[in-house]
Order: structure tokens, then sequence, then C-alpha cells
């Protein structure tokens, strides 16, 4: 008997255990061990007053991994589908422009004309030294596409999508098709066209959701990953890991013991935890790799759901959502608009918001009190959106743990824990230990999934 035990029961260790058990090797046995109250991970739909409501992950952006875990799953009929043409957002001079993603979107309104035009000089601008290897976002931006550029697309990126600094967020990281991209044709926008030349026929990823929420992919997971035998144990928090053993007494490579006492031996263990809990948890096993894993910060959230009814129906708010960069006089990261990209599950006259709180450049707005953050949000909205109507709903949630700050020579720990991985699973034709997480191969739902499809074959 094979014994593998997943750290973790977010979306890739629910997709990892749900696709090892398609195609088992013979006497598989599959335990996922989850240290929160429900599975999941970052998912965190709340169904209450007639709402569904996300303050975890707001959307997934489908690879062709996640296509195909809906099909297999029976959720086409559930999935609600985000109309792509809808708008996205960013302020600048204090109202929001419209803005559109990829290369295009260096055209658009938000970022000023001047800084529009130094953008479209790129291709002519000289390719990085070959002794730099990596760059601040901040910085890439700046050198390829200029201040304004910087400004107003590469900071409300950083901040949108990791919540971080631009000044120090890796772009090598962070955004590796854009490092990868200036390597292979001396310019950014060069090397992304001539990527879509070579990759042949373009899949065209979708924006869903389910009309239940997202909860309903991990809730959906579970229940067929169960009834195929794959064991899940919530509020399993970890607290010690011995091995690997290597022959002797010991008939397992791995015992992991959790709070009550309970110890699994394991075969294979696949961690998908965050990096300072897997430093904290091997220690001297990664003797390469752990200290700077220990040191990878996180940045803290607080997110801000609230529900209006809007004075007139072209007063509810349309698109994506808004992203502010700093110095625009708003303390939000961003503002999602729910209602507008899934308008099928939402009750008639009402608008949702979800406002994002935190992150690295204001690290202690989480430690405000609930109504001061509702307040706080209520204010923002308002000024974006005067004629949204009075709130009838408002609830917060905060993320101590919420998402891993990349810092320059990022890539670095990740060839220093790879070679720790190589020298523990050598002389195995089966991997002894695997580690995946947010920090090291994708952060968005879609990506996740697609590494854990990935990684079942190897298991």
């Amino acid at each position: 008997m094979r014994r593998i035990v997943i750290l973790g029961g977010g979306m890739c260790g629910l997709s990892l255990a749900f696709r090892r058990n398609q195609n088992p090797a013979p006497g598989d046995d599959i335990l996922i061990l989850e240290e929160g109250p429900q599975p999941g991970g970052s998912l965190r739909t709340l169904r209450e007053e007639g709402l569904v409501l996300e303050a975890g992950p707001f959307t997934l952006r489908t690879t062709p991994a996640a296509e195909r875990l809906i099909s297999d799953l029976g959720l086409e009929g559930e999935t609600l589908v985000a109309d792509p043409r809808a708008p996205r957002w960013v302020v600048r001079d204090g109202r929001p422009r419209r803005v559109v993603p990829g290369p295009r979107g260096l055209l658009s309104t938000a970022i000023p004309f001047g800084a529009r035009v130094r953008a479209l000089k790129e291709p002519f601008v000289a390719r990085r030294p070959a002794e730099l290897d990596d760059e601040s976002v901040h910085d890439f931006f700046t050198r390829r596409f200029g201040a304004g550029v910087a400004r107003y697309a590469a900071a409300p990126l950083a901040s949108g999508v990791w919540a971080d600094d631009p000044g120090t967020l890796s772009v090598r990281s962070a955004f590796p098709r854009l490092w990868e991209a200036e390597a292979r044709g001396g310019s950014v926008l060069r090397g992304l066209l001539a990527a879509r030349r070579e990759s042949g026929p373009a899949f065209r990823p979708r924006t869903v959701s389910f009309r239940s929420g997202l909860a309903t992919l991990a809730e959906r997971l579970v229940e067929r990953s169960q009834r195929a035998g794959v064991r899940v144990e919530l509020n399993a928090e970890i607290t010690a890991i011995e091995g690997p053993f290597h022959g002797g007494e010991e008939e397992c490579v791995w015992k992991v013991q959790i709070a009550d006492g309970t110890v699994y031996p394991a075969d294979t263990l696949v961690s998908t935890l965050d990096a300072q809990s897997l430093a904290s948890l091997l220690g001297t096993r990664l003797p390469r790799s752990t200290a700077r894993l220990s040191a990878l910060a996180y940045s803290r959230l607080a997110v801000v759901l609230q529900a209006f009814r809007p004075e007139r129906p072209g007063s509810a708010p349309r698109g994506f959502g808004v992203l502010a960069p700093r110095g625009e006089g708003f303390r939000s990261l961003g503002v999602l608009y729910p209602s507008s990209l899934f308008p099928a599950r939402v009750p008639g006259g009402v608008a949702l918001t979800t406002s994002l709180f935190g992150g690295a450049l204001e690290p202690s707005l989480p430690d405000l009190t609930e109504s001061e953050l509702l307040k706080l949000a209520e204010v923002e909205v308002l000024r974006l959106h005067p004629g949204i109507g009075p709130r009838v709903y408002g609830r917060v949630l905060k993320w101590p743990v919420a998402l891993p700050r990349l810092p320059l020579g990022h890539h670095t720990t990740l060839d220093l824990l790879a070679q720790d991985l190589a020298a523990i699973n050598a002389g195995d034709e089966r991997p002894r230990l695997v580690v995946t997480g947010s920090w090291s191969d994708g952060l968005g739902l879609g990506e996740r999934i697609a590494r854990a499809e990935e990684l079942a074959p190897a298991l």
C-alpha cells in the first residue's frame, strides 16, 4: 500500500486527490489533512440573507485543466460565466477610467497621454543587462514602459493581484510571463507577440463562478473524492513531521502528527502549506532553503462585503471592479463588483461590492474594528458611485495570512528548494516529498488546479 498524505485541503490539495484517485496506482491510500473547519483553503463563500458572497477568491479564471475539472465534476450546469467585455477600471485624478487587459491597455485613458506615447516606444528600449537576474515590478515597468505606466498600470496590478508593494515585489516571480517575454524578444511586447504566434490555436479562458459560489467546487471535490475512498480530515492542525525514514524498523517514510496526538504514516508527503509553515515543520530536512522559506512574509487583508439598494438601475456599478493607485485618495486596494459580473445569483434591486484593505502598503488597516472598516468601505464606494443608494448589508472578514510577498531573488529560494527536494527524493521511483503552493508555482485558482493535474500522475 502506498500512503499519500496531502497537507492542506485547499484547491490544489483537493484537486490533486481527486485526479490521483481517478487513476490510482495499485494500493494507493489518499488522506487530506486540513487544519481549518472546512475544505477549500482560501475559498470562503458566504450564503446568508439571500445573498451569495465571496470573502476569498472572487472568480475562477479557467485554464484547460480547470475546464476539464468543471466538466468531470458535472458542474457545467451550475457555472456562471462573466461577460468578457465587462469593463475594468483604474482611478486617475479621482475618477474611474476604463482599461482593457493586455497590451491594448497601454492605450487606455487610465494612463496619461504622454505616458501612452512613452509606452509605445517599449520595443525600442535596450534589452536588460545580462547580469540583471531580477527586478521589482516598479523598476521593470519604469525601465520598459516609463513612469506613467509604472504608476497607473503596474502599481494597481501589483496591489490588485498580490496585495504587494510594486517597489519590492519580484517581477520575475510574480509575473514570469512578462520577464520571459523580454528575454525571448528583447522587448516585452515583441516577446508576447512571438509567444502567441508560437503557441498555436489560443485557449480562450473564461471567468466563472457557480450559482452557489466558488465553494461549490470544493464541496463537489470532497463529495466525489470521499465517495471514491479519499479521506478528508478537518480541524487537523499539523504539529510535527518525522522522517524521512529509509528502511530499518519503520514501515513508512514519514510520520505526521496532528494537534490531537493522532499520527498518520505516509510514503509520499505532499505539502500545499505556506512557506513559513513548511520551513517550521521540516526545518533541517530542507537545509538549503529553510532559512529563506522562514523569512517569506505574507500580507494581511480585510475583506468588506456590502450590499446596497441603488436609487436607479443605472446607478449600480458595472464591470469587474476598480483598482486605486496610491496617491488617489483611496485606502482600499480596490473594489470588486460581484452583482455586475454574476447578476443571475443576486436579488433584484441589489448591488454588491467587495472592498479590499491592507496588503503591504497599509498593513495596519486590518487592525481597524469591523465598524471602522465598514464605514471606510461605504464612504469610498459612495465616492465612486454616489447613486448606489443605502447600504442594506455589511460584513467584514479578516485574513491574517492572505497572500505571499515574493521578494527580489525569490527564484533563488525556489532553486534551493528544488535541490533539497532532489536530495530527499533521490533513489526512489515515486517521490517521498512534493511541495507546491501559491508562493512557488501559481497564485490563481486556475493555476492551482493545473498544477494539481500536472502532479497527480507522478505520485
